[in-house]
Parts: structure tokens; C-alpha cells; sequence
């Protein structure tokens, strides 16, 4: 009986402690997890990925391309008072200076859940010019701080900072071979019995063949890209070039040229994408070479050359 008195005494006091906690007209205006509003911040067009930004590196021209990319802060529900978050940004291998930001602040007016956009921007690429790899670097948004006489506002424990993927390509040579034109104002050279050609190893027909005018047979692999040089032996105002091929089914799909100033050390003039059994290129101007190289990279599982031309500039 005894036992049993106590236990009611206990129950009654939690009883009158819980009803007088529920009676609480405080409660309402405490801050606490469940009223608070918390910051983050977003891309503004949040509900698409986050965008990805490629640069084109062009030999002795530069680094093409810029980076824009725009944020906002924003609260899951307004509050009564203005809130202004601080934001900064870095970018992976480029100085503070050259990342350049609108505004350093965005600031959410009461009443709404949203600031107006802050862009972050990068046109200068000084600082990596000079790297000729391929490279990826990273730009890193994120808030650093809040400000506002509200106290039910916080940071989120989500969505504090922003990374955005930035990939420099290798760097290659200025656009230069156009493919399906023949240059205008040259003539095609078909004449080559002044001129000397060297075909890679391991081709078929390499010393008797309709390329060089030597035999009947076409130059082919078993779906082994090849190249070949050729010294014209004077110096031409090459335009561009034309090769012919059993079919299309038997011509490459991309290929580089390359010019030289001893036939031995060759300067890349770029690649193409090329189609079809006679495949004409026409070059951005006139380059003044006495050796030659053609060069395939991509091909089908057969493969030849049966003819090869250039086009020289018109006197």
C-alpha cells in the first residue's frame, strides 16, 4: 500500500509538470529548430544541373572561352527581417583578381525566400596560358558568413558552397584544314615525277603503287591508320590537298596534315573529320613548304589511298 501511495505522488507530480510545460504561453516565440529559417545557396537555375564549362587552347593564339555562372542565396521560408550573405569564390591554378564576382554580398529582402542573382565570371586566362595540357580545374563558390537582426535565421547544415568543373582542352594549332572545298584562285598539281614519297612501314604496295605513280596498286592497311611524306622538291604555295580512295567505305573519317621545313620535323597544321571516296581540303591560306605529310587517324577496318594531290596558289 505503501508502494502504491508513491507511485500515485509520482504520477501526479509528472502530470502536473507536464500540464503545466503545455501551458507554456511562451512557446510559440521560443526559437528552435522547427521555426528557424535557414540559408543556402543555389544556382539559379536550380533545377537544372550544374553547368560544366570547356576551353578551346589554340597554339600562338590563346585560350578561347569564359566562364559565367550565376547563384543566389535563399531562405526555406522568409523571415521578417533583410538577410545578406557574404559570398566568395576561387578558382583552381587562377589568381583571385581574375575571378571576378558582381557583387560580393546577396541579400534576401524580408518577406521573401530569394536574392537577387550574383554573377561569377573568368575571362582572363594569363595564369595558364602556358600550359599547352589538357587540365581541369575546379571554381569554388560558397557563402561566408550571414548578416541580419533576425534570430530565427541560420545557415543550412546543406547547400553552403557551389562547384563548378572547368576543363581546358589540350592545346592544338589554329583551325586551318577545311574539309569538301577546294581552294580557290590554285590549281591542282597531278604531275608527280618530281616529287618523292615515303610510306609508313607495313603498307601494303609501298613501292609500286598509283600514289606516287610507280605501279597500278592502291597504298592500303587492314584497318591500320598510315601516313605517308612526300618532298615535291621545290617549295610550293600549297593551298590545300585531294585524295581518292577505292570507295567510301575504304577512305578514312579523320586525318592530319603537317608541313616541314627539312622533312624531318613536322609542324602540325590540325586534324579534320572526312568522308566520302574523293576527299578534297582546302587550307585557311597558303603555306609555303617543300615537304608534306598526311597522316590518318581514323579508319575502317580496310583502308587505302589511290591518289594524292595538292593545290598550289595561282601565280
Amino acid at each position: 500500500m505503501k508502494k502504491f501511495f508513491q507511485y500515485m505522488l509520482m504520477a501526479a507530480f509528472i502530470g502536473g509538470t507536464v500540464s503545466f510545460t503545455s501551458c507554456n504561453d511562451d512557446d510559440e516565440n521560443q526559437v528552435n529548430e522547427w521555426n528557424m529559417s535557414y540559408v543556402s545557396l543555389l544556382q539559379s537555375d536550380y533545377l537544372r544541373p550544374i553547368e560544366s564549362f570547356t576551353l578551346k587552347h589554340v597554339e600562338d593564339k590563346g585560350i578561347e572561352g569564359s566562364v559565367e555562372y550565376k547563384v543566389m542565396a535563399t531562405l526555406n521560408k522568409p523571415t521578417s527581417q533583410d538577410v545578406t550573405v557574404n559570398i566568395t569564390a576561387t578558382c583552381d591554378s587562377i589568381s583571385a583578381d581574375k575571378v571576378i564576382l558582381s557583387s560580393n554580398t546577396a541579400t534576401i529582402k524580408a518577406g521573401e525566400t530569394k536574392s537577387e542573382d550574383v554573377t561569377i565570371s573568368i575571362t582572363d586566362w594569363s595564369d595558364i596560358v602556358t600550359n599547352n595540357a589538357e587540365c581541369d580545374m575546379v571554381l569554388t563558390i560558397q557563402m561566408d558568413g550571414i548578416s541580419t537582426t533576425a534570430a530565427d535565421v541560420t545557415n543550412s547544415e546543406f547547400n553552403q558552397s557551389i562547384k563548378v568543373n572547368i576543363k581546358k582542352e589540350q592545346a592544338k594549332p589554329e583551325e586551318f584544314l577545311f574539309f569538301g572545298y577546294a581552294p580557290e584562285n590554285s590549281t591542282l598539281m597531278t604531275n608527280k615525277t618530281d616529287w618523292t614519297f615515303e610510306f609508313m612501314e607495313g603498307v601494303e604496295n609501298p613501292n609500286s603503287n598509283t600514289v606516287a605513280g610507280t605501279g597500278g596498286s592502291d597504298v592500303a592497311t587492314n584497318g591500320v591508320p598510315f601516313w605517308f611524306t612526300v618532298d615535291f622538291g621545290a617549295v610550293y604555295n600549297v593551298t590545300g590537298i585531294q585524295t581518292r580512295h577505292w570507295g567510301a567505305g575504304y577512305a578514312p573519317t579523320e586525318i592530319e596534315v603537317f608541313t616541314s621545313d627539312n622533312g624531318t620535323d613536322w609542324k602540325s597544321m590540325n586534324t579534320v573529320q572526312t568522308y566520302g571516296s574523293a576527299q578534297a581540303i582546302a587550307f585557311k591560306e597558303p603555306r609555303a613548304t617543300r615537304y608534306l605529310k598526311y597522316q590518318m587517324i581514323t579508319v575502317p577496318g580496310r583502308v587505302d589511298v589511290t591518289a594524292f594531290y595538292v593545290y598550289v596558289a595561282n601565280e
